[in-house]
């Protein structure tokens, strides 16, 4: 066996001590600890076999050594081993009985045990002209009790060059260290799956308001999937303004949570508004009321006519052309309010005053009750000038960033989560201070959330299943981007960026309808001079 001096297995020790603090990866530091067991062990061959979270019934290569192979490297198209078979029996392989087992096996020689299935071992060797002989399987048990996995080395190295068995002593240090492993497996799986139970929670809170409406269809799912593409592209650049900037893994991380929660505080925004497709609809689209209310009328004025029978011929042959006429305007008056209540032209001063004048329109019915063809709210949601929101719906609309302010706020995040606030709640201001809800200047906001202003907008512009409008071509969407850019509205560079790096396109193929991804002439985009 080989001999090692105290001072060597301390140093060792204290190296791999170091790296659980210092070392934030925790594949390399489990790959620290493989290697370091073949040091004080002088072992040529060392595996970690971990326990398949998606399949508990197999053992998954994680890291695998090999100095006289020269192999150093995570596999990824070795098989998984199956722990047991369609009989519930389980494997002969020595790593499966050791994870069965729950106990540390060592072989001085594999080709002299006849107690577990060596046939592949040997196919090894034959293959890649190798002598397998001492093993050492460690199983690894974790903070309840449940083994996650197994620490295997082959072959140790004595001082005159030939293999060992494993030495009691070496296989006590090895157990060891194994249980350090299986520390770091279950604190990196724990984080993992509190990191997934965040990320579930965040998703299930941006789904939720997908879900709440039609209108935001899957705005809260497809703004991260921009946004990330984005900053991936800053960094990707090599030259122009980005050439420096790059984001680290938390960065994006951070990004990325923080645009699933960009939207949050429309969980509060009554359903009748973020829903609102006419001017008129409230829980219903009122026109309904208006045409029955338009049908009344005309009863009203047949039966008045009716009751004047009395009256000359003449005179009621000349009532009944008047009615007629009086009937045909009400007709062009309610398709004229129709259109109106789309809300997708801009409403004139003209076109006020004739909504004005229908709703002056009343009559007394046979109850001595009058009614007016409009009402007060009707006559002030038709005469909207653009959209269908009212002045106070759409600041009740807007109100959303401020909930998403005060909820992200109120958080208390990790140290890497800490802008999640920022990025967020600021897709709406603008470069030139005329945004909301602050009003702060582009000096002010970070590249990332000027990125949630690109992605938010360019979502919103060509999604698909908005009930109210059909998603923009992409050309269009372009143009009003670049628009925006020539109003200081949004960032300059990042939109260049946008569009030479071909990140709208890229977005557009996976997720927008073929029939909006129209031909671009890039050199025609305003915002890109």
């Amino acid at each position: 066996m080989r001999h090692l001096d105290t001072q060597e297995v301390v140093k060792q020790l204290a190296d791999l001590t170091g790296a659980l603090t210092s070392e934030k990866d925790h594949t390399k530091l489990l790959d620290r600890i493989i290697l370091g067991c073949m040091f004080l062990t002088n072992a040529d061959g060392g595996t970690l076999y971990t326990l398949n979270e998606d399949n508990e019934n197999e053992l998954k290569f994680t890291i695998l050594h090999n100095r006289s192979l020269g192999i150093h490297r995570k596999p990824r198209d070795l098989p998984a081993v199956e722990i047991y078979n369609a009989q519930q029996q389980a494997s002969k392989l020595v790593v499966v009985q050791t994870f069965v087992q729950r106990e540390t096996i060592n072989i001085p020689d594999v080709y002299e045990c006849n107690d577990f299935d060596f046939s592949g071992t040997r196919n090894f060797d034959k293959q890649l002209s190798y002598r397998s002989k001492s093993f050492l399987c460690v199983p690894l048990q974790d903070h309840e009790g449940e083994i996650i996995g197994v620490l295997q080395l082959i072959n140790a190295i004595g001082d005159d060059g030939e293999i060992t068995p494993f030495p009691p002593t070496q296989q006590h240090l090895v157990e060891s260290l194994a249980s350090l492993a299986a520390a770091v497996l279950t604190k990196r799986r724990l984080i993992d799956a509190q990191k997934q139970l965040f990320e579930s929670f965040i998703k299930l809170i941006g789904r939720a308001i997908d879900h709440k409406s039609p209108v935001t269809g899957k705005h809260c799912e497809q703004v991260p999937e921009i946004a990330m593409m984005l900053a991936a592209a800053v960094n990707n650049a090599k030259t122009g303004h980005f050439a420096d900037l790059g984001f680290n893994d938390n960065e994006m991380y951070e990004l990325r949570i923080a645009a699933w929660l960009h939207d949050c505080g429309k969980i509060t925004t009554p359903e009748y508004i973020i829903d609102k497709a006419t001017k008129l609809h409230t829980m219903f689209d009122r026109i309904e009321l208006v045409e029955c209310r338009f049908r009344e009328y005309k009863q009203h004025l047949q039966i008045e006519l009716l009751q004047q029978r009395e009256m000359p011929q003449d005179a009621f042959n000349q009532a009944q052309i008047k009615l007629q006429e009086k009937l045909q305007q009400l007709d062009h008056d309610l398709e004229f309010i129709r259109k109106s209540n789309t809300g997708s032209e801009f409403m004139a001063d003209e076109d006020k005053a004739k909504i004005l004048s229908i709703g002056e329109i009343s009559w007394i019915d046979a109850e001595g009750e009058s009614h007016h063809l409009l009402s007060k709210d009707e006559i002030d949601n038709l005469c909207i000038s653009k959209g269908t929101l009212t002045d106070n719906e759409r600041q009740i609309m807007r109100d959303h960033i401020k909930v998403s302010t005060d909820m992200l706020e109120s958080l208390n995040y990790p140290k890497q989560l800490q802008e999640v606030p920022e990025i967020a709640c600021n897709h709406h201001e603008h470069m030139d201070g005329s945004g909301y809800p602050r009003g702060i200047t582009g000096e002010k906001l970070s590249t990332r959330a000027r990125i949630m202003c690109i992605a938010d907008i360019f979502e919103a512009l060509t999604s698909p299943d908005r009930p109210y409008k059909k998603g923009m071509l992409l050309s269009q969407a372009m143009t009003i981007l670049g628009r925006m850019v020539n109003d200081n509205h949004l960032d300059k560079d990042l939109f260049r960026l946008f569009v030479e790096s071909g990140t709208y396109l890229e977005y557009a193929q996976t997720h927008m309808a073929p029939r909006q991804i129209d031909d671009i002439d890039i050199s025609s985009l305003p915002g890109l001079n």
